[in-house]
């Protein structure tokens, strides 16, 4: 027991070595922070992917390729794992507000259809709950639409939508809620009691939009707003204008596409865009159909599983007579998970060279120890110490810095990102300085997500290191000379 006791006497009785402890539990805390940080960021990247697409993608040849839409449908029907499928049509944009004109994607969309397909349902907010936020983030707007003046707290506002929708009681949108948005009688509702002085002028509301939170709270958009969309005929390319209301709001997590879509009923936008149509051409087209498989039998993660069906419906596609291009979720932003993959690995490399540091501090701190209580190590030799008990002494010493410094360190880090937001708040509220902008990052909360593999790679690389650097001088203690080793001064 005398090398456990001398080594905890060691660890205590120098200030290097609490020098060496600390490094060594911020370094792992960093560590640990960065990893699920990015873990997160990534892990959310995919939820944000897949809660807006589906499990596969088909898309036509052209802006909007896809003809045969019914015979594509009853092809693919035949797969067991297929379970939804929802057509989509989305083109570039602009809309224009007065003087304002912003560039912007117009998704057509059928909102129930797409809500068995993503996470539709659960990304929209109900009349009730976008009022109540309104009203809290607006105080003193009023019925007829006029905005108070003051600056929103748009940190403080996305933390409540995003607190809103993250509850587990909360039940996605119903099928006749998700139609509502684009109903005559509500757009007619929300004209009257947003934008009264415009009844007479629209007897009968434009069609409906839904467009980003982010627009409504920071208000750039309001309700009742009459926008003026503009894009360009898929045949022709000429210049093709209509006006849409804005009824309805959503937020799916990534900034990026709530602040730049707009989401329409598919068949007004497959309307618009047909406007141009040769008389003897389908007028039923649109851009291509999401579909959905059931997850009791094919895992979302499980690429090769996803790979698999997705040629199963390419052949399917094929035999209706059409040459169709499907995806998988992953491959529809692969580039970017690919980027954000290499960014993390980076990234951890950048820090693990903390971790070095203090591997070197404590051999440094270990071989100070060894050269002040060389008088001791030769009192315990000439005692009877065996060799490989003054090893142990040392080699105890630089562990116990090592793992209870990566224990401390885990445990700190841990604490820090899973209060990351508030304390990301806490700053933004003291400073203004936001920290993690969403127009940046494209996402309205920092993520966090604590992956088994992340937290072992924190773990292992100090304990290793600690290891090694505490064999040098361990190894060299038990070689002095014990009568010279006694002798020394």
């Amino acid at each position: 027991m005398y090398q456990y006791f001398l080594s905890l006497r060691f660890f205590r009785s120098r200030f290097l070595t609490l020098a060496a402890f600390l490094s060594t539990m911020f370094g792992v805390a960093m560590l640990l922070i960065v990893q699920s940080v990015m873990g997160g960021y990534m892990s959310q990247l995919k939820e944000n992917i897949r809660g807006q697409e589906a499990h596969l993608r088909i898309i036509g040849n052209g802006p909007l390729g896809l003809k045969n839409l019914s015979d594509v449908e009853d092809e693919i029907s035949s797969i067991a794992e297929v379970i939804g499928s929802a057509p989509f049509i989305e083109r570039l944009a602009v809309y224009r507000s007065g003087v304002s004109i912003k560039p912007v994607t117009l998704a057509g969309i059928d909102p129930v259809r797409q809500a068995e397909v993503s996470d539709f349902a659960s990304y929209l907010l109900r009349p009730n709950e976008l009022n109540e936020l309104l009203r809290k983030h607006h105080p003193g707007a009023d019925s007829a639409g006029e905005e108070a003046l003051a600056e929103v707290d748009m940190p403080l506002a996305i933390g409540d939508v995003h607190s809103l929708l993250s509850d587990p009681d909360r039940e996605p949108l119903g099928d006749e809620e998700l139609r509502l948005f684009f109903d005559l009688e509500w757009r007619i509702e929300i004209l009257k009691k947003h934008r009264p002085l415009l009844v007479k002028e629209f007897p009968v509301p434009p069609a409906g939009i839904i467009v980003g939170i982010q627009s409504l709270l920071d208000r750039q958009l309001m309700l009742g707003q009459v926008l003026t969309v503009i894009t360009l005929s898929p045949d022709t390319g000429r210049e093709i204008s209509e006006r849409f209301l804005v009824t309805g709001a959503i937020n799916t997590g990534d900034f990026q596409l709530d602040d730049s879509t707009l989401f329409a009923d598919v068949q007004k936008v497959r309307n618009l865009l047909n406007r141009d149509l040769d008389q003897n051409a389908s007028p039923y087209r649109y851009q291509g159909l999401r579909v959905s498989l059931d997850e009791n039998q094919v895992a979302i993660q499980d690429l090769d599983a996803l790979n698999n069906i997705r040629n199963e419906v390419a052949l399917a596609i094929a035999r209706s007579g059409s040459l169709l291009a499907v995806q998988t979720w992953p491959e529809i932003r692969a580039n970017l998970l690919k980027a954000v993959g290499i960014e993390k690995l980076l990234v951890y490399f950048i820090v693990l060279i903390l971790i070095v540091f203090t591997g070197s501090m404590i051999l440094l701190m270990l071989t100070l120890t060894v050269i002040e209580k060389t008088k001791d190590v030769g009192v315990l030799m000439s005692l009877g110490a065996p060799p490989g008990g003054i090893t142990k002494i040392f080699l105890f010493n630089g562990l116990l810095i090592s793992m209870a410094g990566t224990a401390l360190g885990l445990a700190l880090g841990y604490a820090f990102s899973a209060n990351i937001n508030e304390i990301h708040d806490l700053i933004y509220a003291v400073s203004g300085v936001e920290l993690f902008p969403a127009e940046i990052y494209q996402m309205d909360r920092i993520p966090v997500h604590f992956y088994p593999a992340d937290i072992l790679w924190c773990t292992l690389p100090p304990v290793i290191v600690g290891l090694l650097a505490s064999l040098v001088p361990a190894t060299w203690a038990p070689r002095r000379d014990p009568i010279g080793s006694i002798q020394y001064e």
